[in-house]
C-alpha cells in the first residue's frame, strides 16, 4: 500500500490508541539500549498509529536559535535521515509556535500561520501537506520538538490525534532524561563545541567588518581617484604602469574587504530542499569557466544521491570556494575530480549515519601537517597577497550551520582531497 493511500485512511480508534500508549509506557533507557534504537521503536509505534509517512525528532542547539534533526523515520522504505538543522531567523514563526503551543496542529501546513514560511522550503519539495507537532519538555523547559508530516490530501487533525502526539513527545522527554543521566556526553555536544568556535570566529569576523566597511569606503575613494589618473592627457608611460598597478592591489583590497564584511555576517538566508545533482550540474559549467582549459573536471555521481537542507547559493559559495582553492594549487594545470555519493560514517555519537559525502580531489603539490591543521583558521592563508585566509573557513561555517562537516585528507606531493558531508532530509528524487 502506498503511503499516500495507507495515510488517507486517517488513525486507529481510541482502543488502539490505548494499545500505542502502553507500548510508549513499556519504553525506557536501559543501561545496554542505545537511544536511536529506542527512538526509532518510538518513532515506528507514532507512525503506524497516526497514519503518517515521516516522525522526526529534532531537538534545539546552538542556545535554542536551532533545531537539529536527531532521528527522522520515513515508515515505507524505513529509511532514517539525521544532522539536518533548522534555525530560528529562518523560520521564526515556527520557532515562536513551539514556545506558545503544546501541539502545532496544522491541518493544511501549506497556509497555516504556524508553518507557512516552511511551505516552499521544506513542505511542498517533500510532498508534506499536514503536520501534527508536539514540543518536547524536559524540566519545564521547551527541548525539541517531534514532527508527524502527512503526505497526501491534507487532512483533519483530531483532538485525539494531538493528545497522543502529545503523549509522544513526553515519551521522548522521559526517554531523553534517562538517557542524559547515564550518559554526559551526547551526540549534540560536539555540534555544540563546535558551533561556539564557529561563533568566537564569527565575533572576531563582526570587529574586523566594522572596520573593512569604513576601510571599503576609502579604497573605493582611492580606486576612484587612481582611474581618473590614468586618463590625465599624455600621461608618460611608466606612470601610467605603475597607476596600474596600484589599481590591481587596491582591487585585491576590496575583494579582501568585501570577504570580510561578508564573514562577518549572520543574516538569515533561505535553505531548502536541494538535489545534490542538480545543483552541481548547474554550477558545472561555471567551474569550467574558473578552471580554464589547464585543468581538466569531472563531476561525477556514483548511485542514487539523497536530498539536502541547505540554502543553494551557499552551497555554490561552499563548491566555489573549493573550486578556486583547487584551482591555486595546480597553477600549471592538472585534475580536478568531484565526486559525491551517500556514504556511511561513524557519528559523533558513535553512531553509524549516512550522510552526502562530496570530494574535491585534486593534484596540486598538497598541504603539510601545519597548513592542515590551520586551514580552517581565520586569515590563514599560504597565498601571500593573493589569499584573504577566509575561503575554507567561510566554507566550514556554511557546511556547519547545515550540520555537516569538512575534514581535508592531504599530503605534500600526491594532491588535496576535500571531505564534505551534509546530512540527508529526503532520499534521491525518483
Amino acid at each position: 500500500m502506498s503511503a499516500e493511500s495507507r495515510q488517507g485512511e486517517g488513525s486507529g480508534s481510541p482502543a488502539s490508541f490505548d494499545a500505542a500508549r502502553l507500548q510508549l509506557a513499556k519504553l525506557h533507557a536501559s543501561p545496554e539500549s542505545r537511544l536511536r534504537e529506542l527512538w526509532l521503536q518510538l518513532a515506528e509505534i507514532a507512525a503506524r498509529n497516526l497514519n503518517v509517512e515521516r516522525v522526526g525528532v529534532w531537538i534545539l542547539a546552538d542556545e535554542d536559535r536551532a533545531l537539529r534533526c536527531r532521528y527522522l523515520l520515513q515508515l515505507s522504505n524505513h529509511q532514517v535521515f539525521q544532522g539536518a538543522v533548522l534555525r530560528a531567523q529562518d523560520f521564526p514563526s515556527y520557532f515562536q509556535a513551539l514556545h506558545e503551543q503544546r501541539t502545532v496542529a496544522a491541518d493544511n501546513a501549506l497556509s497555516a500561520t504556524t508553518t507557512a514560511q516552511l511551505r516552499d522550503a521544506y513542505l511542498e519539495p517533500l510532498g508534506i501537506t499536514s503536520l501534527l507537532d508536539a514540543p518536547i519538555y524536559l524540566g519545564g523547559k521547551v527541548v525539541g520538538v517531534v514532527c508527524h508530516e502527512h503526505i497526501g490530501a491534507p487532512r483533519v487533525w483530531t483532538e485525539q490525534e494531538s493528545d497522543f502526539a502529545a503523549a509522544v513527545a513526553d515519551t521522548i522527554s522521559r526517554v531523553y532524561g534517562e538517557y542524559e543521566y547515564r550518559h554526559v556526553e551526547t551526540a549534540l555536544e560536539s555540534y555544540q563545541r563546535h558551533l561556539m568556535e564557529l561563533h568566537r570566529m564569527e565575533a572576531l569576523g563582526r570587529m574586523a567588518a566594522g572596520v573593512a566597511h569604513d576601510f571599503r569606503g576609502i579604497v573605493s575613494i582611492a580606486l576612484g581617484f587612481t582611474e581618473l589618473l590614468r586618463r590625465v592627457p599624455n600621461l608618460a608611460p611608466q606612470a601610467d604602469h605603475y597607476a596600474q598597478r596600484v589599481i590591481d592591489a587596491l582591487q585585491r583590497g576590496q575583494a579582501l574587504t568585501e570577504e570580510i564584511v561578508s564573514f562577518g555576517k549572520d543574516d538569515p538566508v533561505a535553505p531548502r530542499v536541494l538535489d545534490i545533482t542538480a545543483a552541481l550540474s548547474k554550477c558545472s559549467q561555471m567551474f569550467r569557466l574558473l578552471l580554464g582549459a589547464s585543468i581538466r573536471l569531472r563531476v561525477r555521481g556514483s548511485g542514487s544521491v539523497s536530498r539536502v537542507f541547505m540554502d543553494a547559493s551557499q552551497f555554490e559559495r561552499m563548491m566555489l570556494n573549493l573550486v578556486l582553492n583547487a584551482r591555486d594549487a595546480m597553477p600549471t594545470g592538472g585534475e580536478l575530480d568531484i565526486d559525491y555519493e551517500d556514504a556511511v560514517i561513524g557519528d559523533e555519537d558513535d553512531e553509524r549515519a549516512t550522510y552526502v559525502a562530496i570530494y574535491v580531489r585534486d593534484t596540486g603539490a598538497g598541504m603539510d601537517e601545519t597548513t592542515r591543521l590551520n586551514a580552517f583558521k581565520p586569515f590563514f592563508t599560504t597565498k601571500g597577497d593573493r589569499g584573504t585566509g577566509l575561503g575554507l573557513v567561510i566554507v566550514d561555517q556554511i557546511v556547519s550551520r547545515a550540520g555537516g562537516r569538512v575534514k581535508i585528507d592531504s599530503e605534500p606531493g600526491r594532491g588535496t582531497t576535500m571531505q564534505v558531508y551534509l546530512p540527508r532530509i529526503a532520499a534521491a528524487v525518483a
